[in-house]
């Protein structure tokens, strides 16, 4: 695993780099999770194998160093990714975000056109506000969340454990995350960016696309992407954990984005 100091930080941000060939893939976690969880089983997914990764932990979750003075907000978050970026040479990616790591991949990609060749999204929040974990984590306050809150909602996510396999996964990578990163990191979402997110996707001239897992249809941004000329895929027998619970169908759909 690789660190990279981020100076504004005074904290080291932790991601893999796994070499390979063709333009790197760039793999941003949601909220609570981790790429390092979530992704390295893409990463030999027969059609992708052999392409250069990269997955970074944002700062305050999985391996990540956890700063108490980062506003975690999602440019802040596009930033350090970018100066991941740029600390190892690489000029163009494919960039792909599920849920809160789509908000940010837009706001990277918003912030450097020049970089984002094509972008995909998988169940990201495109518009500020309706995300019901951060709705249900910024009711509290940053104090009572980080007390007594983030504690309820690791229980929560234990006791649906035999529910799914995402659920143990993510229950793992939010024992890691720092509670104050989830609180700062969740106002983010609720607050957005300016213009919002969906206003920034919609009007990007690179290829684009928007996953969903079919257990978390329907939803009326399937038709509504597609008639704004957005690939939309579909991973059958998942849900919003689409990487855990089928990941062969996650990387054959990740495929289909980068490469069709």
């Amino acid at each position: 695993m690789n660190c990279l100091l981020i100076p504004d930080a005074k904290a080291y941000i932790r991601f893999h780099d796994l070499t390979g060939t063709g333009p790197a893939i760039v793999m941003l976690h949601g909220l609570g999770s981790a790429s390092s969880v979530d992704y390295p089983t893409v990463t030999h997914y027969a059609e992708l194998r052999g392409h250069r990764f990269v997955l970074p932990d944002f700062l305050g979750f999985g391996f990540s160093d956890k700063p108490k003075s980062f506003d975690y907000s999602l440019s802040s978050h596009a930033k350090t990714i970018y100066l991941i970026l740029r600390s190892l040479g690489i000029k163009e990616i494919n960039l792909f975000g599920h849920s809160m790591g789509g908000a940010i991949a837009v706001a990277l990609a918003a912030a450097h056109p020049e970089l984002v060749m094509r972008l995909t999204l998988a169940e990201a929040n495109l518009d500020p506000g309706i995300g019901q974990i951060s709705k249900t984590i910024t009711e509290q306050t940053e104090k009572r969340y980080v007390t007594e809150g983030h504690m309820r909602f690791l229980r929560r996510i234990k006791a649906e454990l035999p529910n799914s396999p995402s659920f143990g996964a993510y229950a793992g990578a939010l024992a890691m995350a720092d509670p104050i990163a989830m609180y700062r990191s969740a106002v983010g979402l609720i607050q957005g960016t300016v213009p919002a997110q969906r206003e920034l996707f919609l009007s990007m001239r690179i290829p684009r696309a928007f996953i969903f897992g079919q257990n978390s249809l329907p939803d009326p941004d399937v038709e509504g992407l597609k008639s704004q000329g957005i690939q939309v895929l579909i991973v059958p027998n998942a849900g919003h954990g689409m990487m855990h619970d089928n990941p062969e169908g996650f990387g054959q759909a990740l495929m289909q984005s980068f490469y069709l």
